[in-house]
């Protein structure tokens, strides 16, 4: 953070969660300062009003794709947390109580408007068995083998029995020109495929925004599939939809991929149903899924030339997988750039 003309300036390496400060910032809690002690990071914040809080930050669970969620562990007045934000089809199994209507409520709201949402939780730690938590965090940090799994296994751990606290929404914010970009590419009969770890309904309004779908397109979903047979059938039924009730858009889910790669006959429909489509959207892929549909796009048509362009760390397996991969240099980082075959500043 930077002071200017008095006003807290903020940066960061994820925009987020840049927003996420400037958000609490706005209604009267500001982050000023982080330095580093000899045993851990203080992080300072005052407000409301004249109030001023420190805490120590002791260890930090970092977000990966497969967790979709990040912790801290910190100090307050002597008083130990672990304080989760993440995914709330994630976060939903680590809290004492499962979201209510209410909170269902408000995240579908948030998510029909094209933002993205995250769950927050939080639980206190005495000390005895944060102590006991710690000595494992650090030898799963130093493991020589198996080390990301030890890590994720310990950091779960800890990242049970939380209190839901509440729900963030950040605008993911459309570059100008976007829209009449899309439509061009359209237009030249190139098929668009978006690849995102968004929430279904979030993906779905901001292909609308950028009129990859347009509002008076009709939709084929096959999302929230329980079993590779209920996938089977999902896929029957968009390809129907696609045939005869004149369907043009195509939307999946994560769920209902990881179905479909373990499939090689549905991995052929879907396929097929992509063709057929004008446009599809696929929602809530991990970096491994993107790039496996991106393979089976080059299996089922060799002669066919693919492209793939992100900006982050997520989009790399992608990037990577196509016939000619772009990167976008901006707020994500510069791991796509950097895995890039061609990069955009």
């Amino acid at each position: 953070s930077v002071e200017v003309d008095g006003d807290m300036k903020y940066s960061g390496a994820s925009p987020d969660e840049v927003a996420l400060v400037q958000g609490a910032q706005s209604v009267g809690v500001s982050f000023h300062s982080a330095r580093r002690s000899t045993t851990a990071r203080e992080v300072h914040v005052s407000g409301p009003g004249d109030a001023a809080w420190c805490f120590e930050v002791l260890h930090q669970i970092e977000f990966t794709s497969d967790r979709k969620r990040m912790s801290v562990l910190c100090r307050h007045q002597g008083q130990m947390y672990c304080i989760t934000k993440g995914a709330d089809n994630v976060m939903g199994a680590l809290l004492q109580e499962s979201l209510g209507a209410t909170q269902e409520e408000q995240l579908r709201s948030f998510s029909s408007k094209g933002l993205r949402t995250l769950v927050v939780a939080s639980k206190s730690l005495d000390s005895s068995s944060f102590s006991e938590w710690e000595k494992d965090w650090i030898m799963a940090q130093n493991s020589l083998e198996g080390r990301a799994t030890r890590v994720a296994e310990c950091g779960a751990r800890i990242e049970q029995d939380l209190q839901f606290v509440g729900v963030t929404a950040v605008e993911d914010r459309l570059q100008d020109g976007v829209p009449d970009a899309i439509a061009t590419i359209k237009a030249a009969g190139i098929r668009v495929w978006v690849l995102t770890g968004d929430k279904t309904e979030t993906a779905v309004d901001i292909a609308r925004s950028c009129k990859l779908f347009t509002e008076d397109m009709s939709l084929a979903y096959v999302t929230g599939a329980k079993s590779a047979e209920d996938t089977r059938q999902l896929l029957s039924d968009a390809k129907q939809s696609l045939e005869v009730k004149n369907v043009e858009g195509l939307v999946l889910d994560g769920q209902t991929v990881k179905y479909v790669l373990e499939d090689p006959v549905a991995a052929s429909t879907l396929f097929q149903l992509g063709i057929r489509s004008q446009a599809c959207v696929c929602c809530r892929l991990s970096p491994a899924q993107k790039r496996k549909l991106i393979e089976v796009v080059r299996q089922h048509s060799p002669s066919a030339i693919t492209l793939a362009i992100g900006d982050g760390a997520n989009d790399v397996p992608m990037i990577l997988g196509a016939h000619l991969g772009i990167g976008i240099r901006g707020k994500e980082g510069s791991q796509a750039v950097q895995a890039s075959d061609i990069a955009i500043s």
